[in-house]
């Protein structure tokens, strides 16, 4: 009976500790939005210049380069996810957005950004390995998916890079696991309804594009205008720009916070 009470006691304070955090989590979000209003059409204008970036390098230079364009590839989308996830941190610790210093954002967190790319351009030739079993790649994949879902927080929001930004955001998933994939899965159940292929996003190779959304926009590039495919490409980046001020303002209150914490202050 004393174990059955203690479960439902654990149980209890977990729910509360998630109403308190997500309440916490969206009520920061909403007031983000409201004072910067512009950034919801920004994963839109960040992924079509993602997008033409890594086409024009894939297609032009491509076949010449062969293994190099593997390396050059995240070299310039790298300058180009620095940017924004600069003018996402503005957003994340001051409440507004500046471009006062805009050409500089294209270097503030590129060092940090392809240091971590190097490391998955490695687990990309480790994959073969496997035999090329089709199964054994798509649940590794998502493994690393989960297990470093929040690697990109951990580069603009604390400040790691290369194996550290790994190694932090595999403690910060043992700690929150729960509390931070119930509202990724959300994210993906609505790309789902609007008619996206969920699994081709977690078992993506590009975990650090997840508050871009980039794979999302090119839709946009190819499909004729006004298209109602278009328009549901363009909801689910303004839906993803939503989805990545959320996740940074949840990560900020969770990696500076213990449950424990968070029960004996009683607030946020």
């Amino acid at each position: 009976l004393e174990l059955k009470h203690q479960k439902r006691c654990d149980a209890m304070n977990f729910f509360e500790d998630l109403q308190l955090v997500y309440k916490k989590a969206f009520k920061d979000t909403t007031v983000k939005i409201k004072s910067s209003p512009i950034f919801l059409i920004l994963p839109l204008v960040y992924g079509v210049l993602y997008t033409l970036a890594t086409t024009l390098i894939g297609t032009v230079f491509g076949l010449n380069l062969g293994v190099i364009a593997g390396f050059i590839i995240p070299l310039v989308t790298s300058f180009i996810l620095s940017s924004y996830f600069s003018v996402l941190s503005d957003l994340i610790y001051y409440n507004r957005i500046s471009f006062r210093n805009f050409k500089n954002t294209f270097m503030a967190y590129f060092g940090s950004i392809y240091s971590v790319y190097f490391i998955l351009i490695i687990i990309s030739w480790i994959m073969p390995a496997f035999g090329g079993n089709t199964s054994i790649f798509i649940l590794i994949s998502i493994v690393i998916n989960f297990a470093i879902n929040p690697i990109a927080e951990s580069i603009y929001i604390r400040g790691e890079y290369y194996t550290s930004a790994y190694t932090h955001s595999l403690e910060f998933m043992k700690e929150n696991f729960i509390l931070w994939i119930i509202p990724y899965l959300i994210y993906l159940v609505i790309l789902h309804l609007l008619g996206f292929d969920f699994v081709s996003t977690i078992t993506s190779s590009n975990i650090i594009d997840i508050p871009l959304g980039e794979n999302l926009v090119s839709g946009v590039l190819y499909r004729q205008f006004l298209n109602p495919y278009i328009l549901k490409n363009i909801l689910a980046t303004i839906i993803t720009a939503v989805y990545a001020i959320f996740r940074g303002n949840l990560y900020k209150i969770l990696q500076g916070s213990t449950r424990r914490k968070r029960a004996y202050m009683g607030e946020l």
